[in-house]
């Protein structure tokens, strides 16, 4: 039997997870698949792909993708709500890059789409979301 690593779980969804935890103390819920009405306001990591980019007999380099979008409900931001997306979208944006080289490297959020609903996330009423893709390398299956 190989001896390997959940990349994926282990590299980079649960990195992410913990500093977005760590920024956030439990203000907004950060979850992983499916879309999920988490209440006021979350933040979705949906894994997307990973493409080989570079392979050496001692290990493989790939580029990881995930959907990362933030959903609020707006008729519960007290202040203007552009205002409110604004700012967390600088302080998401903030948070990924200081964190763009962690356990995986050169992570980055690219393409920033607000008011980008799927058409499950539509059927709630009042929803906001912000939606990003991040891409980060990963050297693994190392030997």
């Amino acid at each position: 039997m190989i001896e390997f690593i959940n990349i994926w779980e282990d590299k980079i969804l649960s990195t992410i997870r913990t500093f977005l935890n760590e920024e956030f103390a439990g203000t907004i819920p950060i979850y992983t698949g499916d879309f999920k009405d988490m209440g006021n306001q979350s933040i979705r990591l949906n894994p997307i792909k990973s493409v080989l980019t570079d392979i050496t007999f001692s290990g493989e380099t790939r580029e990881y993708t995930l959907d990362v979008s933030y959903t609020f409900k707006k008729k519960l931001v007290k202040k203007d709500t552009w205002e409110h997306i604004m700012r967390q979208v600088s302080h998401i944006e903030a948070l990924f890059h200081n964190n763009m080289n962690n356990t995986f490297f050169n992570g980055r959020l690219i393409n920033c789409l607000l008011d980008a609903p799927t058409k499950e996330e539509s059927l709630v009423e009042g929803i906001n979301v912000v939606r990003w893709e991040w891409s980060g390398m990963y050297l693994g299956n190392i030997s």
